[in-house]
């Protein structure tokens, strides 16, 4: 018997321990898994404590009812099958494994064993729930085994393992204690005993590890009560635990006084029923505790959503006032672009109606013309600033914003800033001085577009707020931790209107502008600062201010930076100066009649386009209208320079580019190739140059990067710089051939001849080889829709919908559009829902461009201009 009173100490120790580990983390962490198991344990609790303690002091089982002998076993096999199918439900991942039904018949044989000894009612309620739990835990377990490669974050089944051990014990302890054994030392049912007590701690650990791992609550008052449950549980459990046993013994002691003999059993019942109600007040001490947590986390959760809630509320009260704020600075550009461009209109129509000996007052229209055309471009830049910066901010909060480094010359980003700066500066009537560190190493590393935002950012701020004073950028270095490093040192100083103590917290925070009421007449989305921050963050940097109200402010940026060459800045003041004088210097153009290009594009108004901007070079040019015409002209030929589109059926620009670049014997091996696209996206250019492009020119082409572009690219002996005075040639007269005006339902007049510069013979040049081209381009459409071939029919609709905007036929180019989009994605649907529309419409509009222009297409009398709908 000693070993048996050794075992119920230790199941009641491992039962409390595990009891423990649990409430306290459940004091922690409040869940209803950890409910469960804490149940679980009470319920063991309430038969092992009073029947282990009893053993312990009399050394003999308790003489009470079968009901009081298994209550609390009993309840307990209940809340772990209670727990499994919440665990089931949680899982909500349905499976059945034949191998779970073998607890089923070793539990019959292990039932009818135990009938021969009465208790039906117990024995029953037993098997019946120990076999469910098993026949769960074996489903559990295969389940994850087959399944875990398949269902991404399947729950481990730690818990259905331990309780599966439990049950094997639980088994094993019953159908041994059902024989009689020589020695407990022999015994089977000790050692399972033993192992199951284990269980009353592992349970309660694997719960935690699978369910509690949430992060517990710190701040200081949580903290302070949870310290306070866990010592007056831990005083409590100790105190009652012992207090139990002493008064078992006492009772013992006087019972075997008062009745002179051990053997008569029956007054010591009372002993019994006293340690059982021991048990249930260290329950329902523990339910108290449990109740009172639960409430303190309800009332904790409740406090936390109110904050939330009102920090929310505070959160979308600033960016309703950013969103209104974008409304009206959205609003003011576009006003001014409509306002001035219904000035032009206006304009330009008085000045066609004058007679030509009012030409005064016809270049003091024009000259107006210009004054509303700057102030469209000014307005347009604000709007692209404002959509800049809600773009940049928007894949900052999306976590999409990436730093590309890449070699870059500080000297370079310092210039081009400092010069869009100097004019904003001098038009405030500000002065604006740079005071750069003349050892400044000139060559560094990391990205230079963010570099160059975060310095405009700062400068643009300083000339918004300061209305008269000075701007003064101060560029140095201090030294970096590592070899090969420095830390940019860049501070903005101006003599604005400063910021108060209280707003400068506010400064760097999304959707807010400080001092509105003072400020409501700046432009911007008051993002920029909120983007510099973060794009500092992301870089490594730090940023700081100080400012006096009323007097000014002075921000001061660190950016970490690698140095690529130790080559000093120099004297940056003295090249800044210059580069200024420069750009106020009379523009020169230039002649190059012995140069040559090729300039190679599928569509044959883009080629009309690219040859009507480089007419008065003079340069030769060459054109091919596919990948392979190039490589061909290239074979045969030597160019200066070759203009690549991108975007070309069967072969495009950049297979193009290298056939002719990896041909080593061949003549244009060396030549410069420039990529012609219309993808503008961030890093396009830097794919293109990757590739083995020199340069990239975006669509549609500006005539000065092109021309800056041959500047660049052409050998310099065949380059003849002439003033632009000598350029000028009188345009002759032009008389417009179109018969009469076209319907605006298929044409606008105006958009087509505005692409054109206001250039009328040039506009018709463009109708005209829209015309003469259409054949061709209908019929390719027409095979690539009918072959399926996307990728091509793409290529085509996208070349009719660029030369179609530039002709004026504004609807046919947006139908183009949305097949062109949906050709991308391969959208049949969209496609056979919009394809015939957009021949028909094709058909019309080169129909009304014959008929008005006075023109046919390249099948001489043909009635049928293009064959293009199904029959």
């Amino acid at each position: 018997m000693l070993l048996e009173q050794f075992l119920s100490g230790y199941a009641i120790a491992m039962n409390l321990i595990g009891l423990m580990v649990c409430l306290f983390d459940y004091i922690k962490r409040p869940t209803k898994t950890g409910v469960f198991v804490i149940v679980y344990l009470l319920s063991t609790l309430l038969s092992n404590y009073y029947w282990g303690v009893y053993v312990a002091v009399m050394g003999d089982y308790p003489n009470v009812s079968s009901l009081l002998s298994y209550v609390g076993w009993n309840a307990a096999f209940l809340v772990l099958a209670i727990m499994l199918v919440f665990l089931m439900r949680k899982d909500r991942v349905w499976f059945f494994t034949p191998l779970c039904l073998i607890p089923i018949p070793l539990n019959i044989v292990q039932l009818f064993i135990y009938l021969q000894f009465g208790g039906y009612f117990n024995n029953i309620w037993q098997v019946s729930l120990t076999t469910f739990i098993s026949c769960v835990c074996i489903n559990h377990i295969v389940r994850y085994i087959f399944k875990h490669k398949k269902i991404e974050n399947l729950r481990k089944p730690y818990i259905e393992i331990v309780m599966l051990c439990m049950m094997f014990f639980e088994y094993v302890a019953w159908t041994a204690s059902c024989f009689d054994w020589s020695s407990e030392w022999v015994d089977p049912y000790t050692y399972a005993s033993a192992l199951e007590a284990v269980g009353y701690v592992l349970l309660p650990i694997v719960a935690i590890r699978t369910y509690f791992s949430g992060r517990a609550r710190t701040d200081e008052n949580r903290r302070t009560s949870r310290n306070i449950f866990i010592l007056m549980y831990i005083v409590f459990i100790t105190v009652t635990c012992i207090g139990g046993c002493v008064l078992a013994i006492w009772m013992r002691d006087t019972l075997i006084a008062g009745i002179g003999q051990v053997g008569d059993t029956d007054p010591f019942s009372v002993i019994a029923v006293m340690l059982f109600v021991v048990s249930i007040v260290i329950i329902l001490f523990t339910a108290t505790i449990i109740l009172v947590v639960s409430s303190d986390q309800k009332s904790y959760e409740s406090r936390k959503l109110r904050v939330e809630k009102k920090d929310a509320e505070k959160s979308n009260a600033a960016k309703s006032e950013f969103l209104a704020n974008m409304s009206h600075e959205i609003r003011t550009p576009i006003n001014a672009v409509l306002g001035m461009n219904e000035m032009i209109l206006r304009e330009s129509l008085e000045a066609r109606d004058m007679l030509p000996e009012e030409r005064e007052e016809i270049i003091k229209i024009f000259s107006d013309i210009c004054n509303y055309s700057g102030n469209i471009e000014s307005a347009g830049n604000n709007l692209l600033s404002i959509i800049n910066d809600i773009l940049d901010f928007s894949k900052i909060e999306a976590g999409k914003m990436e730093i590309t480094e890449s070699n870059y010359k500080l000297s370079s980003v310092l210039n081009d800033v400092s010069n869009m700066i100097s004019f904003k500066a001098k038009s405030k009537g500000i002065e604006y001085i740079v005071d750069v560190d003349e050892t400044l190493p000139d060559g560094l590393y990391g990205d230079e577009l963010r570099v160059r935002q975060i310095i405009t950012n700062l400068l643009n701020n300083a000339v918004k707020y300061t209305h008269k004073g000075t701007i003064r950028l101060t560029v140095n270095e201090r030294k970096g931790e590592e070899e090969k490093s420095t830390n940019l040192i860049v501070k903005v100083k101006d003599t604005g209107i400063g910021i108060k103590k209280e707003d400068i917290s506010k400064l760097f925070r999304k959707f807010e502008r400080v001092d509105m009421e003072n400020n409501s007449t700046v432009e911007g989305t008051g993002l920029g600062l909120a983007i510099t921050g973060s794009l500092l963050e992301m870089m490594g940097g730090e940023i700081s201010v100080e400012s006096e109200y009323g007097k000014g402010s002075e921000f001061t940026v660190s950016i970490p930076q690698k140095i690529v060459s130790e080559e000093p800045i120099g004297n940056f003041r003295e090249k800044f100066e210059k580069s200024i004088s420069e750009l106020k210097a009379p523009k020169e153009n230039f002649h190059a009649p012995n140069a040559s290009i090729l300039i190679v594009d599928d569509t044959v108004m883009n080629l009309t386009v690219a040859r009507g901007l480089l007419k008065k070079t003079r340069v030769m040019i060459d054109t091919a209208m596919s990948g392979e015409e190039s490589i061909e002209l290239a074979k045969e030929k030597q160019y200066d320079l070759i203009l690549m589109d991108q975007r070309m059926p069967n072969m495009d620009g950049i297979t193009a580019m290298h056939h002719i670049k990896e041909d080593g014997n061949g003549i244009n091996a060396a030549t410069p190739v420039i990529c012609l696209t219309a993808d503008a996206v961030s890093g396009a250019k830097e794919k293109y140059l990757s590739e083995g492009f020199e340069d990239y020119i975006t669509k549609p082409i500006d005539s000065r990067a092109l021309l800056d572009a041959l500047l660049k690219y052409l050998p310099k002996n065949k380059i003849k710089i002439v003033e632009a005075k000598q350029t000028s040639e009188k345009k002759p007269e032009h008389e417009s051939t179109i018969k009469e005006g076209f319907s605006g339902e298929l044409i606008d007049k105006k958009v087509g001849v505005g692409f054109c510069n206001g250039d009328e013979e040039f506009y018709e040049t463009l109708l005209s080889e829209y015309v003469s081209e259409s054949k061709d381009k209908a019929r390719l459409i027409k095979e690539t829709y009918e072959n399926k071939d996307w990728d091509n029919y793409g290529i085509y609709v996208h070349s009719l919908k660029s030369t179609s905007k530039m002709i004026g036929a504004v609807n046919l180019s947006e139908i183009a559009l949305s097949l062109e989009m949906a050709a991308g994605k391969e959208d049949t649907a969209t496609i056979d829902a919009s394809h015939d529309k957009m021949c028909k419409l094709y058909e019309d509009v080169v129909k009304e461009i014959t008929e008005k222009f006075g023109i046919k297409s390249s099948d001489d009398g043909s009635e049928d201009i293009m064959e293009f709908m199904p029959q």
